[in-house]
């Protein structure tokens, strides 16, 4: 009989029996269409009781060994099938024949290391997981023709080439992962069709090059993870393309120095967003690029001062960034300037290698180096685009205004005792877009402080003494894009800092004394796309609050002291993708309150005072989401049972599972909340 017709019999003889079916070792939830299996005496895939409107099986920690499509067939609604922790070695040709709505397929931790052709094909897959397997070679065969996949999976397996054809069949991949397999060599045409990529890891494989042209066609990649491999050098135009990245991990390499230019279109890039840490730097003159990039975006570099030197002796385990021009042995001549000169210009070619007539080299010096001079107690580059000046001695009381060249476009001022600054010292570098005054001291601003410099984009004022703002303060810059204002000593954030039509699109007010935040300044920032208000002391946020900031992809409320959040509070930011909740004083949380939320990615929820979670908060989540959930005081009994068992279904969502552990009752305390059995639970029987 076949398996289709058999089906409905077998229910209706449960049914007549009085109760509802559902296989040995396996918890069925009926009304959801759920069935999850969890018991190691299961061998074999279970076909009887199963119902037909079983959409989602979950099989996990068994000892199966093997599936077909005639057993799958048992399922023809399924549109998730989880099977990972198992001990399967062998998938069935035409596996998915049975199952034409499957969606999601996750074969993780198994012992799987040959598969057959068209193993994959025959069902609409979007996400396909072969974490952690054996497998030698990915191959082509397994997929149909112009795949769906939007997410694959190959990380931690054997993999030491990657097949064109495998790619080549799925144009739709948004996030493609690599990671942890034995790759030498990736071809330079295998990402072409990839133009919807947007997540790539590469990491802990062996590779020892990357071809310039790999990244051509995927300018959508925000996250590249390049760590742990045998990089020893990158080509200059490798990221050329990807002016979209926000992550870059470059670290665990063996790169000792990086080409001029090449981070140069990473204008996009997340705050501690590179990581660069754990490489053999050799720390002479050709690290200059690298050098002058690090305390030009320190702020996007993860752990800056542990960027160390290797070489030479006589600076190893030093912070690149902590170096002197003299350290790194620069070289100042007219001629090596002509040099870099052409290279920022890219016009070696009229360089005739090194070799340009010395007149030449010295028009373009003094063309590059039209206003000179520079402040006593700073350092200052001169380059094409402008002049840089860093100024960061203790004995530095008074702004740097004599001096300071007129083609000026970033000022750092750093670790001084500055006791004031005024517009006037400004209006001398009106071509200004990046100012830092931080760790300065500074207890007040003028309200015309920024009226000279029409073109600044950026102003960081980490670290001051700043205790209340003038009104207008930053309302004559229509071009300012990024405020930092952390670890200041604000009270309050008032909207008439600000005037209308600003254009800012990252403020961060992390590190002060705010207990509440008006709408009305938010209603002033429509642009925004990065929020944080972390380690201050507000206590509540209104359902309107975020009203305005459609644009929102990031917002930190961590270190606060929230106890709740309305159902509504992020319903008008549908791009939220990181929402950071941790250290406050949450109790419980509305069940709708991530509903609207697609692209949300990551949720910490850890250090509050959470008990339980309302069934279906993070139900129908992007596939990228993540969330962490540690250290809260978790009452594992019967109320807890829609966060067991999601956390049994997506254990790979979690952030440090293994400290999601019980507060109450006594006898279950500090017990890992996946580890609980249903009766322990006090739940009834599977399904009822």
């Amino acid at each position: 009989m076949k398996a289709w017709f058999a089906l409905p019999l077998l229910c209706l003889a449960c049914l007549f029996a009085g109760t509802l079916c559902c296989p040995d070792f396996c918890k069925c939830y009926h009304r959801r269409g759920e069935v999850v299996c969890n018991a190691a005496p299961l061998t074999e895939y279970p076909t009887e009781g199963l119902w037909t409107n079983t959409s989602m099986m979950t099989i996990q920690f068994t000892n199966l060994s093997s599936i077909t499509e005639q057993q799958l067939s048992f399922t023809p609604r399924l549109r998730e099938l989880h099977l990972y922790s198992n001990r399967l070695r062998d998938l069935s040709p035409h596996l998915l024949r049975g199952v034409p709505f499957l969606r999601t397929l996750d074969l993780s931790e198994n012992q799987l290391s040959d598969l057959p052709a068209d193993v994959f094909a025959h069902a609409p897959l979007t996400s396909l997981v072969l974490e952690n397997n054996q497998i030698e070679e990915a191959d082509g065969s397994w997929l149909p023709e112009n795949s769906s996949l939007t997410w694959l999976d190959l990380s931690g397996n054997r993999l030491t080439t990657l097949q064109a054809a495998l790619l080549q069949k799925t144009p739709s991949l948004v996030n493609l992962d690599l990671s942890d397999n034995r790759l030498e060599r990736i071809e330079a045409k295998s990402l072409d069709l990839l133009t919807k990529l947007e997540r790539l890891n590469l990491q802990g494989n062996m590779l020892t090059s990357l071809d310039g042209d790999l990244f051509q066609n995927t300018s959508r990649v925000g996250y590249l993870f390049l760590s742990r491999n045998k990089l020893g050098s990158l080509p200059r135009d490798l990221f050329q393309e990807l002016t979209e990245l926000k992550a870059l991990s470059l670290d665990e390499n063996q790169l000792s120095h990086l080409p001029q230019g090449l981070l140069d279109p990473l204008l996009n890039l997340d705050a501690q967003g590179l990581d660069l840490t754990a490489n053999p730097w050799v720390c002479d003159g050709k690290l200059e690029y690298l050098w002058r990039w690090l305390h030009k975006n320190k702020e996007k570099a993860f752990l800056p001062e542990s960027v160390t030197c290797a070489e030479p002796p006589s600076l190893a385990g030093r912070s690149v960034v902590s170096l002197s021009e003299n350290e790194l042995k620069l070289d100042r001549s007219p001629l090596h300037f002509s040099d870099t000169l052409c290279n920022v210009l890219r016009v070696s070619h009229l360089c005739s290698a090194g070799k340009m007539n010395l007149w030449v080299a010295l028009i373009l010096a003094a063309v590059a180096r039209s206003s000179s001079s520079c402040p006593a107690l700073c350092s200052c580059f001169f380059s094409p685009l402008g002049a840089e000046v860093e100024c960061g001695r203790v004995s530095l009381a008074h702004f740097p205004e004599h001096g300071l060249p007129s083609n000026t476009t970033r000022l750092s001022i750093q670790s001084s005792n500055l006791s004031g600054v005024a517009a006037r010292h400004l209006s001398s570098v009106p071509l200004l877009t990046d100012l830092q005054l931080y760790h300065t001291n500074l207890t007040s601003l003028p309200s015309d402080l920024l009226g000279d410099v029409p073109r600044l984009h950026t102003l960081d004022l980490t670290g001051n003494r700043l205790a209340r703002l003038p009104a207008d303060v930053f309302a004559s810059l229509s071009s300012l894009r990024s405020l930092v204002l952390k670890n200041n000593v604000l009270e309050e954030a008032d909207a008439d800092w600000f005037g209308a039509g600003s254009q800012l699109t990252w403020l961060d007010l992390a590190g002060n004394l705010l207990t509440s935040l008006p709408a009305a300044l938010l209603n002033k920032l429509p642009n925004l796309e990065n929020l944080d208000l972390s380690d201050n002391r507000l206590q509540e946020l209104q359902a309107n609050h975020l009203r305005s900031l459609r644009r929102l992809e990031t917002l930190n409320l961590g270190g606060n002291k929230l106890k709740t959040l309305p159902p509504a509070v992020f319903s008008h930011s549908p791009r939220l993708s990181q929402v950071f909740l941790q250290q406050n004083q949450l109790q419980e949380l509305p069940g709708s309150l991530l509903q609207g939320l697609d692209r949300l990615q990551l949720l910490m929820l850890n250090q509050n005072q959470m008990r339980r979670l309302p069934p279906g908060l993070l139900d129908s989540r992007n596939p990228d989401f993540q969330v962490t959930l540690s250290q809260n005081p978790w009452v594992c009994d019967r109320r807890m049972e829609y966060l067991w068992e999601w956390l049994a279904s997506h254990r790979q969502r979690v952030f440090f599972l293994e400290e999601v552990t019980c507060a109450e009752p006594e006898p279950l305390k500090n017990r890992q909340v996946v580890s609980l059995t249903r009766s322990e639970l006090g739940l009834g029987e599977a399904g009822i």
